[in-house]
């Protein structure tokens, strides 16, 4: 960081920075891995095994559902595409598994750091090219919590992080690849499908229409071996499970998705619910509630953007040169919005949070004001005790999702602090 600091106004990149940041980032994950694959072979984790036996019943022409006793709840395109690791022993595909995630993040966190240095590139001129480098350590190093939880239970959320960097990525120079990235990340879990009303937000039909294609070619994947009459059993049985998430089917559903109102949830919509049906009122008034603070939050954001004559969530630059920098706080906004109002949100899928801490880190390195500095370090020092630390032991903290208001807090001191330095960019 000092060299980077030092060597604001020279056009020479010091390598040094560079390595030590790649070597911070391979060190760390590669002792995340070490530690996840010790912990598999003494305690090996729930949750991959759920995926394992699911795509060993796939294979061998079983319901996936009834063998992991209803323990795996996404669709039937998942135990598909496993179904090579389940060739192996469940230790074997644990450790092969691990590395692949592990692999994934890096290649997440680089790609996600190069992008928010190339779309800041006006800005960023006069600075070396370790500032990619800097933002991968740094985000890195913030989610280590949770990403070392991920990693030990050996679940999908590599995927989905990778899912939305890419789609991000490529959504002005290859809306047909980011389309297709969100539809595979959809085809996991649910709550990436935010992508396709911020397309359409985006005048980005394109996208729009693959991530459509994509998504029903994905989902049916999985007939060309179980057939047409199994296929929709499968597909049938998974959408119970979601009916049963907001309560409208009984716990007897072969998928155990967690309800809406699950006090492993951290959402702000669980949140709600679980205050409105406490107080027996009904479902339509928590609903209500949600969408009122849904509308706040984006208003919020349009109106800090607003104050710097700064146009959010507005068809962009599509130039490959100089891409619309303005999306970098769209990323960070939109990763918020689907983890705090999703139905259901657990403290392991914080591992999206990744993609907000290199906005923040960003964001950090290019304002030049001491205020904005400090109150985006606070509020970055807050999300992580407020998801790592004790106030997540604290069962008040839980019911009210404290994690999920410090991501909305997150991301407003990042587009307040933020918004100037883009606007000035666009000038």
């Amino acid at each position: 960081m000092a060299d980077f600091v030092a060597d604001t106004g020279s056009n020479v990149a010091p390598p040094r920075t560079r390595f030590v940041c790649a070597g911070l980032l391979i060190v760390v994950l590669g002792a995340l891995a070490a530690k996840a694959i010790i912990t598999q072979f003494t305690h090996p984790a729930e949750d991959f095994g759920y995926f394992y036996h699911a795509a060993e019943a796939m294979r061998r022409g079983e319901d996936i559902y009834s063998a992991t006793g209803g323990h795996y709840v996404y669709p039937p395109l998942f135990a598909f595409l496993f179904q090579p690791l389940s060739l192996m022993s469940e230790r074997n595909a644990a450790l092969v598994w691990t590395l692949l995630s592990v692999t994934i993040v890096f290649a997440t966190a680089l790609l996600t750091s190069t992008e928010i240095a190339a779309r800041c590139s006006r800005a960023t001129a006069r600075r070396d090219s370790s500032f990619a480098s800097i933002i991968a350590a740094i985000s890195v190093l913030l989610i280590i919590n949770k990403l070392d939880a991920s990693l030990v239970y050996g679940q999908t959320d590599s995927l989905i992080v990778l899912g939305f960097a890419c789609a991000w990525r490529w959504m002005d120079r290859r809306p047909q690849l980011a389309g297709t990235s969100i539809a595979f990340a959809a085809s996991i879990k649910y709550l990436s499908l935010i992508f396709l009303p911020y397309f359409l937000v985006k005048k980005n039909f394109r996208a729009v229409a693959s991530s459509v294609v994509a998504f029903v070619l994905l989902m049916v994947l999985p007939v060309v071996q179980v057939g047409p009459r199994r296929f929709a059993d499968l597909i049938f049985a998974s959408l119970r499970g979601l009916a049963r998430m907001g309560g409208l089917l009984p716990n007897t559903e072969p998928v155990k998705v967690l309800k809406i109102t699950s006090p492993r949830s951290v959402s702000i919509t669980s949140a709600v619910f679980r205050l409105i049906r406490a107080h027996h009122l009904p479902d339509f008034v928590a609903a209500l509630i949600v969408l009122l603070i849904f509308v706040a939050f984006v208003a919020t954001v349009i109106l800090l953007c607003r104050r710097h004559a700064l146009q959010i969530f507005t068809k962009g630059e599509t130039n490959k040169r100089n891409r619309d920098p303005v999306t970098v706080l769209e990323l960070a906004v939109i990763v918020v919005a689907a983890l705090a109002f999703s139905p259901q949100t657990t403290t392991r899928h914080m591992v999206l949070l990744l993609l907000v801490y290199a906005v923040a880190v960003a964001v950090f390195l290019l304002q030049k004001d001491l205020v904005p500095k400090l109150l985006l370090a606070g509020s970055v020092a807050l999300m992580t005790i407020g998801l790592s630390f004790p106030p997540l032991q604290s069962q008040l903290w839980s019911n009210i999702s404290g994690p999920s208001w410090c991501a909305l807090l997150l991301v407003l001191t990042i587009v307040w602090t933020g918004a100037p330095v883009f606007a000035e960019q666009n000038h």
